[in-house]
């Protein structure tokens, strides 16, 4: 525990010296926006009570807070650094008219120095830096960029550490509960794992909404697009290998050079119980390097498409329309895919192997009372999908007898 406890304190160590060099305006900062809305989102509906409302209500209201918050702290964050670069570019201009009697004199100075001949003086002179200083709003600039660069390390490696943690608790390994039980009766522990799967949902949210900004609508449907051809010239490939006589009679040629490497083919098929022919190998062969071609081309295709779509997208008016379709599209389908992902996983909850994961989408309030997760209760037990017929009927309970 010693070692880690030193291994934290350097990476501050190192968080805080390398955020004072860059200072806000050059860090990132998603770690604190993603903290503060997980904080946020969590403290207001742990005091507020939603057992009254329907599921689509209460889905509705909670996952529309943490959006909101993602917004709000982005919207912050751009702001806020707009405003440290206009107050440093106005105390570096004050500061250049502070220094231009000395920058004309230095210039005049070396002038005379070219024309005495006195090369000393001249490289002392030229070496000269005038630097324009950042004044207040520089030092608060650096002290601001150590300490987001603090907080995105303490949220990276939090993450990290929490994910590793549930997943081995998941396990149930005899080992996990011999070398990691002390930190899972722990009381930090008992206190932070109530909140993992609301952080892990959030945090699901917040990277669709900041990735389909980032990558906009266009590039996401021409994305989609690219998966379709490629999965059409995979079978447009050995459909005409398969049915059409001219591709049918190029594989028996085919098949007529590669005799010995088909045939071993079809006999190892054959050893593990797949009726396959030579000539079906090779029309297989024949389908692969087909396919092989397509994708070239298709991949040639898609760069160049990449590229238009890049400049567009240097339009900021496009952008930015680009973007929040982007953003719109991909939180709507990360939306969907947890609500369906955690109704069909309700399905399973009673079930013995489900009660580790139950640990950690309920948990015992202090005056005792079992309380679902905050957030991530939206997906899993107040799920609205949860009385779809649809839902309720899937096979998924008779696989595991």
């Amino acid at each position: 525990m010693i070692y880690a406890i030193i291994a934290i304190v350097l990476i501050l160590l190192i968080a805080l010296i390398v955020g004072l060099v860059k200072g806000f305006t050059r860090t990132k900062t998603w770690a604190t926006e993603y903290l503060f809305t997980v904080v946020l989102s969590v403290l207001i509906y742990a005091l507020a009570d939603t057992s009254e409302m329907s599921a689509w209500t209460a889905f509705s209201l909670k996952i529309g807070t943490a959006v909101a918050f993602i917004l709000v702290f982005a919207l912050l964050s751009e702001r806020g650094k707009a405003l440290f670069r206009r107050c440093i570019a106005a105390a570096q201009k004050r500061s250049y008219y502070e220094m231009y009697g000395d920058r004309e004199e230095n210039k005049l100075q070396i002038l005379d120095a070219i024309e005495l001949g006195d090369r000393k003086a001249y490289k002392r002179l030229t070496k000269r830096k005038f630097k324009e200083k950042r004044g207040a709003v520089g030092v608060a600039d650096r002290i601001c960029g150590a300490i987001t660069l603090m907080i995105k390390m303490v949220v990276v490696f939090g993450m990290i550490a929490a994910v590793v943690l549930v997943v081995l608790d998941f396990t149930q390994l005899p080992f996990v509960e011999e070398n990691l039980g002390g930190i899972y009766s722990s009381g930090v522990w008992e206190s932070l794992s109530k909140f993992c799967m609301d952080a892990f949902v959030i945090g699901i949210i917040f990277l669709a909404i900041r990735s389909g900004f980032r990558s906009g609508v266009v590039s996401a449907l021409w994305v989609l697009a690219t998966l379709a051809l490629i999965a059409g010239a995979a079978y447009l490939s050995f459909w005409l290998c398969f049915n059409v006589e001219a591709f049918q009679n190029t594989a028996a040629s085919l098949n007529g050079s590669i005799s010995g490497f088909t045939s071993a083919v079809a006999d190892a098929a054959t050893g593990i119980g797949l009726e396959l022919t030579a000539e079906q190998v090779a029309q297989c062969v024949l389908g692969a390097g087909i396919f092989i071609i397509l994708f070239i081309v298709l991949l040639i295709v898609g760069v160049v498409v990449s590229g238009i779509i890049g400049r567009a997208r240097e339009g900021a008016a496009f952008n930015v329309v680009d973007g929040i379709f982007g953003a719109v599209v991909a939180f709507a389908v990360a939306t969907f895919v947890l609500l369906f992902v955690g109704a069909v996983l309700y399905t399973l909850s009673d079930l013995e192997f489900m009660e580790e994961f139950n640990s950690y989408m309920f948990y015992i309030s202090s005056k005792g009372v079992q309380k679902p997760a905050t957030i991530a209760s939206v997906f899993y037990s107040n799920n609205p999908l949860n009385s779809w017929e649809f839902i309720v009927n899937l096979p998924m309970r008779g696989w595991f007898n």
